[in-house]
């Protein structure tokens, strides 16, 4: 059987799975046509710090020269307008600055911008990097925003809802959110900008993904980020947190919601090695049980 037949029946399964337990039906929205992509949100909704995920990898991959470009000065020096960027020229750099904006500035905030006659609104929601409205993004900056993005990277193309949590005052939760997103997936970190030691794309697999798939550890790559990709540019580096083998774990810290201090090879532009880098800026996700479950098939279920 091909993994493009594996592929169909997974999307099919998961849609099927979300429509008979409810799991995305308070989330969804219809897609809005062409014309319309960001003024919308894309169908992104925002209730505390729950986003709905679905960004394709490939146009991440292919825009982040843009992005580079958009980080070296404010979103937004002048007001409400978004500085001059070509991602609004296309339906993919549009995809992918809803998601910058939205994990950059906080809810309530939004930036237009315009093209061929069409003015986008791209509102913000979670808000790991309000101050990059006005000024340059700082290397900080840089890795929450990479990580918010990397968090909503779906390779399947399905909208799952996903809780963000980490060590940043954006990334509050409620006791309602904890309790029904309680199937800690993975954790991202990273930076998309520029080519530095800490360039890179990584993901560690958190403690449901752990649990449910050690005896097979190839299930327990974060499969929700690049489907059935196989040439997925996200760097998968392991546990997040192994307390029988803390040698074999990825991140020092970790707290009842999130990890935090990860580590991944420190690299250059010429494939220079210079040890491992620390990532502060880590963004963990959390996923409803019956999400999970229909995520990773190959993983035992979460009763």
């Amino acid at each position: 059987m091909s993994r493009t037949h594996d592929l169909l029946i997974l999307v099919a399964a998961i849609a099927v799975g979300v429509a008979q337990t409810g799991c995305l039906a308070e989330a969804l929205e219809s897609e809005p046509a062409e014309g319309q992509l960001g003024s919308t949100g894309e169908a992104l909704t925002s209730m505390n710090r729950l986003s709905m995920n679905r960004l394709s990898m490939n146009r991440l991959s292919m825009n982040r020269l843009s992005m580079n470009g958009l980080s070296a000065g404010g979103l937004s020096p002048s007001g409400a307008d978004l500085s001059s960027t070509e991602l609004i020229e296309t339906p993919e750099g549009r995809e992918l600055l809803t998601y910058v904006i939205r994990c950059a500035l906080p809810e309530g905030e939004s930036l237009s911008g315009a093209h061929g006659g069409v003015t986008y609104t791209f509102p913000g929601a979670v808000g790991v990097a309000p101050d990059w409205r006005d000024e340059p993004l700082d290397p900080a900056g840089q890795r929450w925003v990479s990580a918010c993005l990397l968090a909503h990277v779906n390779g399947y193309g399905v909208e799952v809802p996903i809780s963000l949590r980490g060590e940043h005052e954006a990334l509050g939760t409620t006791t309602t959110e904890r309790a029904q997103f309680n199937a800690q997936e993975a954790a991202f970190y990273g930076n998309l900008f520029g080519s530095g030691p800490d360039h890179g794309m990584y993901a560690c697999a958190g403690a449901a993904v752990e649990a449910q798939c050690g005896a097979n550890p190839s299930a327990g790559v974060p499969s929700r980020s690049c489907g059935a990709s196989e040439d997925c540019e996200l760097s998968f580096a392991g546990p997040c947190r192994d307390l029988a083998h803390p040698e074999l774990q990825t991140c020092e810290n970790a707290s009842a919601d999130f990890v935090e201090g990860c580590f991944a090879e420190a690299s250059g532009p010429d494939g220079w090695s210079g040890g491992l880098f620390k990532y502060p800026e880590v963004v963990t996700v959390y996923l409803k049980r019956d999400d999970f479950n229909a995520l990773y098939p190959g993983c035992a279920p979460l009763p």
